[in-house]
C-alpha cells in the first residue's frame, strides 16, 4: 500500500461486501453504507467529478460535517489523483473564501443549508469556482452532486492516472493560534506511513465499532478513520461533539478517540452526580476510588499489587466502575486522547475506572502522530513513544524535533515558512517544548511561543497549570497569563451547571443567569479553593496570584479558540486586556483566600 487509492482498494477487497462500513443517525433510523455500497458510491462520485472537469492535481474543497459522504468524496478524489482541501464545517465566509482562493480549488462541495449560504457568500469573491451541494435542494440554483452527469462510459471509463507515494494527497489548512492559516501539504506517503506504522501497535479488528465526531477537516480524526477503515471497523459518524453523550449508549463503541475536553466533562459529570447523591452512594464511590488507586498506583510503579488490594478492586469494578463505563456504552476497551494536554488526575481517574486513555501528540505537519502511548505501555503524564519509523529528539533549547516519512512536504506556496519549519536535516521544528525520559517516552511542557516569561525572568509553562484547573468540577476553561508581568493571573470560566448545583444545595432558589453565577461569592470561593490547592504543588513563580471569573465560555465563533479547542492567547489578551490589567492593580478579593502566600 503506497497511496490512499491503494487504501481504498484494500478496504473494498478485504472486507465482506455486505458488511456495514459507515453509518450515521437519521432521525430514529440509521443511514449506512455496506462495503459494496461504499465502493459503488465512491466510484460514481469520482465519475461525476471527472465529467465535471476534475483531473489529477486539481484541488477540490470539501465544506461538510462528519458524515459517510465525507470519505466517499475524499476517496473519489484519490481515485482521480485530485487533492482534497477540507474545510472546518463552521468557518465563516471570509475564511472559506481565503482557503478556497489560496488553494486554487476548482470546486467547492458543501453540505447543509447554512453552509450553502456561507459558500454562496464566499463564492461571490471566487470567480471560476464551481459550488456543488452534497445533498439536493440546499439552495435555489445550487446543483447537487448526484445530479451531475457521470462519464459517458460509466465507472468503467474512470481515468486511472499514475499515482506516486510522494505526490500531494491533501491540503489541510492549520487553524493557527496566530496569523493566517497555512496550507499543509501532505503526500500519500505521509498518510500511508502512519497507517502502516500504527496498525501493528494496537489490537484493532474488524469487530470493532467506533465513533467519528472530531472534525474530519483536521488530521487527528482523519488518520484515525483511515486506520479504522484499513482494519475493517464500522464507523458511526456524529456531526457534533454535543451529540456524543447521546450516541454512546446507541453505538456502544469499543474504541473512542477524543480531545481532553470530552474526558474532562465526563469526569466532572461523574463527580457532580456522586456529590449530588451523597450518603451511602458517595461513601461507596470514595471507597471504590481508594481501592482502585491502591492497585493502579502499584501498577504505575511497575509493581504487582497485593492480593487483597486486587480483590477489593475487582469488587469496586463490579459495584461502581461498571456503572460509569455503561455511560460510555459499556463496551469500550480503550480510548485515545490528542490535540491538547490531558490533566494527569483525569487520566488516572479513567485508568482506575477501567478505561485506559492513551495520550498522544502530533501536528498537522506530521500527519499527525509524533508519539502516542500503547495499551501495554501507557505511561500517564507522557504522550508515549514515537511510532515505528518516526524519530524524535530534543533541541538544545528544549524544542521537540521530529523526522520521518510522516513529515509534510511543506506549506503551500510558502517556501520561507517551510524552510523555517523543516531544517536541512529534514527535522520538523514543532514549536513545542518537552523532554524524553530514559525509556524514550515523550513529555510535553508547552508551546514554545506560549511560554510565559515573567518580569523576574522566570519561564512558566501555562498549559499544565490550565489543564489542572480544568480538571476541577467547578472549572470549564482557564487561561493563565503572566508574560512580561511580575506574576501569574488567570481568567476562569466556571462550570455553570456544577456551580449552580452547589448554590442550590446552599439554598439558592431559582435559575440564575451566567452573569449572576460568575459574580456570586460562592463561585469565587470555589474557584479560589481550586486555585489554592493547585498552587500548593507549584513553585512560587508558577502560582496563580489573582483570578477573574468570566460569565461566558471562550468560543470558536468569537475567535477565542481554534477548531481543535486551543486557546488563541493573542485574542484573549486583547479582548480581556482591561480585566487583565485590573488584576495587576488590585487584589480582586483573592487575598482573603491566601492566594498571595
Amino acid at each position: 500500500m503506497e497511496t490512499l487509492r491503494d487504501l481504498f482498494e484494500h478496504i473494498v477487497t478485504t472486507n465482506p461486501s455486505g458488511k456495514e462500513l459507515l453509518r450515521t443517525r437519521a432521525g430514529r433510523d440509521w443511514r449506512g453504507y455496506t462495503v459494496v455500497e461504499f465502493a459503488d458510491a465512491t466510484r460514481h462520485t469520482a465519475a461525476r467529478l471527472a465529467q465535471a472537469g476534475i483531473e489529477k492535481g486539481d484541488r477540490v474543497a470539501l465544506f461538510a460535517e462528519n458524515r459517510p459522504e465525507w470519505h466517499i468524496i475524499d476517496f473519489a478524489c484519490h481515485l482521480l489523483g485530485a487533492v482534497l482541501v477540507p474545510l472546518y464545517p463552521s468557518l465563516p465566509a471570509n475564511q472559506v473564501q481565503y482557503i478556497v482562493a489560496d488553494s486554487g480549488a476548482k470546486m467547492l462541495l458543501v453540505s447543509g443549508k447554512d453552509r450553502a449560504r456561507t459558500a454562496a457568500d464566499a463564492g461571490a469573491q471566487l470567480p471560476g469556482v464551481r459550488i456543488v451541494g452534497i445533498d439536493p435542494g440546499l439552495a435555489n440554483g445550487l446543483p447537487a452532486l448526484q445530479e451531475l452527469p457521470g462519464l459517458p462510459g460509466g465507472i468503467d471509463a474512470l481515468p486511472q492516472p499514475a499515482l506516486r507515494a510522494d505526490e500531494l494527497a491533501s491540503l489541510i489548512y492549520t487553524s493557527g493560534t496566530t496569523g493566517e492559516p497555512k496550507g499543509v501539504m501532505l503526500s500519500h506517503r505521509n498518510f500511508v506511513s502512519q497507517i502502516t506504522s500504527l496498525r501493528p501497535e494496537y489490537p484493532i479488528t474488524d469487530a470493532d465499532d467506533t465513533l467519528s465526531f472530531l472534525p474530519l477537516s483536521h488530521i487527528f480524526q482523519r488518520i484515525l478513520d483511515y486506520l479504522f477503515l484499513y482494519c475493517g471497523c464500522r464507523i458511526t459518524y456524529v456531526e457534533a461533539v454535543e451529540r456524543v453523550s447521546m450516541m454512546l449508549p446507541l453505538v456502544q463503541p469499543t474504541i473512542l478517540a477524543s480531545v481532553p475536553r470530552v474526558y474532562e466533562r465526563a469526569y466532572v459529570q461523574v463527580l457532580a452526580r456522586v456529590q449530588k447523591e451523597g450518603g451511602a452512594k458517595q461513601r461507596l464511590f470514595t471507597w471504590a476510588l481508594r481501592a482502585g488507586r491502591a492497585v493502579k498506583a502499584a501498577e504505575w510503579a511497575g509493581r504487582r499489587p497485593p492480593l487483597l488490594a486486587r480483590l477489593q478492586y475487582a469488587l469496586a469494578r463490579r459495584l461502581v466502575f461498571s456503572k460509569i463505563l455503561e455511560r460510555f456504552g459499556g463496551r469500550l476497551r480503550f480510548s485515545v486522547s490528542g490535540g491538547a494536554p490531558i490533566a494527569r488526575e483525569i487520566a488516572e481517574f479513567f485508568d482506575i475506572v477501567g478505561l485506559p486513555v492513551l495520550n498522544g501528540y502530533g501536528l498537522t505537519e506530521s500527519a499527525p502522530v509524533i508519539a502516542v502511548n500503547r495499551l501495554e505501555s501507557n505511561k500517564l503524564g507522557s504522550v508515549g513513544l514515537a511510532p515505528p519509523g518516526v524519530e524524535v529528539k530534543i533541541a538544545p533549547d528544549g524544542e521537540i524535533l521530529a523526522r520521518g516519512p510522516n513529515i509534510m512536504m511543506g506549506y503551500w506556496n510558502k517556501p520561507e515558512a517551510t524552510a523555517e519549519a523543516i531544517d536541512a536535516g529534514g527535522w520538523l521544528h514543532t514549536g513545542d517544548i518537552g523532554h524524553l525520559d530514559e525509556q524514550e517516552f515523550l513529555f510535553i511542557t508547552d508551546r514554545k511561543k506560549d511560554l510565559i516569561v515573567t518580569t523576574g525572568g522566570k519561564n512558566v509553562a501555562p498549559q499544565p497549570i490550565e489543564a489542572r484547573l480544568a480538571a476541577s468540577p467547578f472549572v470549564a476553561q482557564a487561561v493563565a497569563i503572566g508574560d512580561k508581568y511580575p506574576y501569574l493571573v488567570a481568567l476562569v470560566v466556571p462550570n455553570f451547571e456544577a456551580v449552580e448545583a452547589r448554590l442550590a444545595e446552599q439554598g439558592t432558589n431559582g435559575a440564575l443567569s451566567h452573569e449572576a453565577i460568575a459574580a456570586h461569592p460562592v463561585t469565587e470561593a470555589l474557584i479560589a479553593s481550586t486555585v489554592k490547592e493547585i498552587n500548593a504543588d507549584l513553585a512560587a513563580y508558577e502560582r496563580i496570584r489573582r483570578f477573574t471569573v468570566l460569565p461566558k465560555e471562550f468560543t470558536l465563533d468569537a475567535g477565542e479558540i481554534t477548531p481543535t479547542l486551543k486557546v488563541r492567547r493573542k485574542v484573549i489578551m486583547q479582548r480581556y486586556g482591561d480585566i487583565i490589567e485590573q488584576m495587576y492593580l488590585k487584589s480582586h478579593r483573592t487575598g482573603e483566600y491566601g492566594l498571595d502566600d
